[in-house]
């Protein structure tokens, strides 16, 4: 019989004991209490950012596009975003008008609620997976000017 999972609250340090039972490398802010599990998109650091929110009771799960959108192609990818989130079963994608930063995230609640190390892996992964299937197209609408109905058209239903 297989032993009975570890179940915990998404606290900094349950979730830092997280990343090492999974062997991954990341690295730590203690100041701020946030995670960085080192990871690559586009060929470039992408880290996954675990985000505690304790004021909200929440933690987010983060993956930054490894690009800044150039102010003339943030409007051509609010339209990709919105596609996008429409056919998210979980999470959302997120552009900051005001930086360029294109990221997608999803939002755990905290509270009184207990989660098992398969439980968050598989947010992680829908975060890691929803951000690697989307960057080629999405980086083609930032910067290679490509219609964002045109390029995503293989991803939204």
């Amino acid at each position: 019989m297989a032993a009975e999972a570890i179940r915990f609250a998404l606290s900094y340090e349950a979730l830092t004991q997280w990343c090492q039972r999974q062997g991954y490398q990341f690295t730590e802010n203690a100041e701020l209490k946030q995670l960085a599990v080192h990871y690559q998109l586009l060929a470039q650091p992408a880290p996954l950012m675990i985000l505690p929110q304790p004021e909200r009771d929440m933690v987010m799960f983060v993956m930054r596009q490894p690009y800044t959108v150039p102010p003339e192609r943030r409007t051509a990818l609010i339209d990709a975003v919105a596609l996008l989130n429409a056919s998210s079963f979980m999470g959302a994608w997120v552009q900051n008008r005001r930086t360029g930063e294109l990221y997608f995230r999803a939002t755990l609640p905290v509270g009184d609620i207990q989660y098992t190390d398969a439980g968050v892996l598989m947010v992680a992964r829908v975060v890691v997976g929803t951000s690697e299937r989307a960057a080629p197209a999405l980086r083609t609408i930032a910067l290679g000017g490509g219609d964002p109905a045109e390029s995503l058209a293989g991803l939204v239903s």
